[in-house]
């Protein structure tokens, strides 16, 4: 974070439990307002978020932020940084066709679930917690950082599996929702980039709401297997240029 945030620099925890509680209460809000309403615009359960996309892009052009959370940065990716993004490739074809395709429905209907997921979830959740979270957990030390934000992340969306489901179920999600953020949060640190997390997490969300429901677990072990080979992958690499930088250096 920039030295002039003095805030988050000073009382980091504070700083994280706010926007925790800020999601929390808009997204919980948001749905309690569509479900009071009885709303069924596809837009309607992603409410919750408006508000909350529109304070980060004032906030982030007023303040002149979009770099510091790293909104930049594709350009300048390698071949080989652009390889660590093929597992996340694979992982969206897998759910493609763990869905069977898409649902019958209006092509409205999968354009608003797409912007929904790209420019509201997707941009919000990676620039909350990608972006203003591991910033402020920088200075704790990277690897603090990296283990905190996507904890963070996984406990948020472990939240939604409390819901009287399976214990199978439940175990699963939390797994799916902490080794996701992991690899994303790792992908960030390394390349020093959001774009490709957003793009990512936004598809990925699109296929799940517009897809069949697949009537087995097997798709989603099989995604998790993937990440963890990634996250293996990434933790390698990552201890391998630690290993070079020291020996150049000493």
């Amino acid at each position: 974070m920039n030295t002039t945030d003095s805030f988050t620099v000073k009382r980091p925890i504070v700083a994280l439990i706010l926007i925790e509680l800020m999601l929390m209460i808009f997204v919980a809000g948001g749905s309690a307002y569509v479900s009071i309403a009885e709303l069924t615009h596809p837009l309607a359960p992603f409410l919750g978020f408006i508000p909350i996309a529109l304070f980060l892009v004032i906030y982030m052009t007023v303040k002149k932020r979009w770099s510091t959370f790293y909104f930049s940065g594709v350009s300048k990716l390698t071949k080989q940084q652009w390889l660590e993004y093929l597992p996340l490739l694979l992982v969206l074809i897998v759910l493609l066709i763990a869905n069977k395709g898409f649902q019958p429905a209006s092509f409205s209907f999968f354009t608003y679930m797409l912007l929904s997921q790209l420019f509201l979830v997707g941009f919000v959740e990676e620039t909350l917690f990608r972006g203003m979270m591991l910033r402020i957990l920088m200075p704790k030390g990277k690897t603090a950082a990296i283990i905190v934000s996507s904890a963070l992340f996984g406990v948020t969306h472990a939240l939604q599996a409390l819901g009287g489901q399976s214990l199978e179920d439940t175990l699963l999600q939390i797994g799916y929702a902490f080794i996701l953020g992991f690899v994303l949060t790792m992908l960030v640190v390394r390349n020093r980039t959001i774009l490709l997390t957003i793009l990512f997490h936004g598809l990925h969300n699109f296929l799940n709401f517009t897809g069949n429901d697949p009537g087995t677990h097997l798709y989603d072990y099989l995604v998790i297997a993937i990440l963890a080979i990634q996250l293996i992958w990434l933790l390698s690499s990552s201890k391998k240029n630690s290993i070079k930088t020291n020996t150049i250096y000493t």
